[in-house]
């Protein structure tokens, strides 16, 4: 069979069968399904490592340690591995000889960043951020002192990833830059209507 016969009994075979066409729509749409689906993972056991575990770990000390890894390993990979695969950027931070703190970031996409991978990466970040300071503040009310320092971790290596990432990437910015403009121009005709 020729290149060509090959191509057009494959097209036949996936308008045939959706299953088939939804893979191949999934593939097309988004360039790393499985590093936003360990991005999602990561997130996921972190929450549910936090949440559950008090009910199958009698012993608070082993449930401290498990979500501790869980919190360190999605700092991790999420910091050095899922932003560099789904948004392009990879962030450090140094020292300066005087004690500054420096965040220096390596771009790995020379084109534009896919949107798909790109939606998942911001949405699961800060969402994922919001729920751990949200934990926080429960905890506050609770006098979960274990509790409040969990979340606490979460909330502090959610956040900083968030911001490392939103201060390396022009997309993101560029993004918050026409959200403030609308909303600076959506207020100032408000205050003159309101005269």
């Amino acid at each position: 069979m020729s290149k060509q016969q090959q191509e057009i009994e494959m097209h036949d075979v996936q308008q045939q069968d959706t299953y088939i066409s939804h893979l191949d729509l999934l593939k097309e749409d988004d360039s790393h399904p499985i590093m936003w689906l360990l991005h999602i993972l990561l997130k996921a056991c972190a929450f549910f490592s936090y949440l559950l575990l008090g009910y199958f770990i009698q012993n608070m000390f082993y449930e401290m340690i498990i979500l501790l890894i869980c919190h360190g390993v999605d700092f991790y990979l999420v910091k050095n591995v899922t932003g560099r695969y789904l948004i392009g950027v990879r962030w450090y931070t140094d020292l300066s000889f005087h004690g500054q703190e420096i965040y220096k970031y390596e771009f790995y996409n020379k084109g534009e960043v896919n949107a798909v991978d790109s939606t998942v990466f911001w949405y699961c970040q800060f969402g994922s951020s919001c729920l751990w300071a949200f934990f926080v503040f429960a905890n506050i009310f609770q006098f979960g002192l274990i509790d409040i320092f969990l979340a606490g971790i979460g909330a502090c290596l959610n956040w900083i990833n968030l911001w490392g990432y939103y201060k390396g990437s022009q997309e993101q910015q560029k993004k918050m830059r026409n959200i403030k403009q609308f909303l600076a121009k959506k207020g100032a005709k408000y205050l003159i209507n309101q005269k």
